[in-house]
């Protein structure tokens, strides 16, 4: 499950060819989360309590979707997908969007927190997700991540 909500975050914008940032600096989530692969992002960690994830994708020198256009592609795996809240505010010194959703994925309920800005040229999304019922148990872990998360 957390791969599969990995995967519906780090959505390839189609815009050719673009890279990952550079010069990222986060502090990596501690215990129960390690860090595992997933392609469709530049570093995701899972929790071995919950399957939670914590992920960032950072997209270069691509095309420059709006805030809300990126949000929608990393919520379109979602099925029957509701936006809880949103709102938009300044992170990293710049304009982002920041929402908590929830829906399913083959049938099992899911919430969903996002972070999206922009910064120097490059898209940037965090996320935290997990099963519904296991969301909050683990969210300071992803409060923490993004107040350490620092694009150049």
């Amino acid at each position: 499950m957390g791969l599969l909500l990995s995967s519906c975050v780090s959505v390839q914008l189609p815009n050719g060819k673009t890279t990952s940032a550079k010069d990222v600096q986060y502090k990596e989530p501690e215990e129960p989360f390690d860090s595992i692969k997933a392609v469709n992002a530049d570093k995701t960690w899972q929790s071995k309590k919950t399957g939670n994830t914590i992920s960032y994708l950072s997209d270069c020198g691509g095309s420059d979707p709006s805030l809300q256009s990126i949000e929608a592609d990393s919520l379109s795996a979602l099925n029957n997908m509701k936006i809880v809240s949103t709102e938009n505010l300044i992170y990293n010194g710049r304009e982002a969007r920041q929402s908590i959703s929830t829906g399913d994925i083959d049938g099992v309920p899911v919430q969903l927190a996002l972070m999206i800005f922009k910064k120097n040229g490059c898209n940037y999304t965090l996320s935290y997700g997990g099963i519904q019922k296991q969301f909050k148990s683990e969210l300071k872990f992803y409060e923490t991540f993004k107040a350490e998360f620092k694009a150049p």
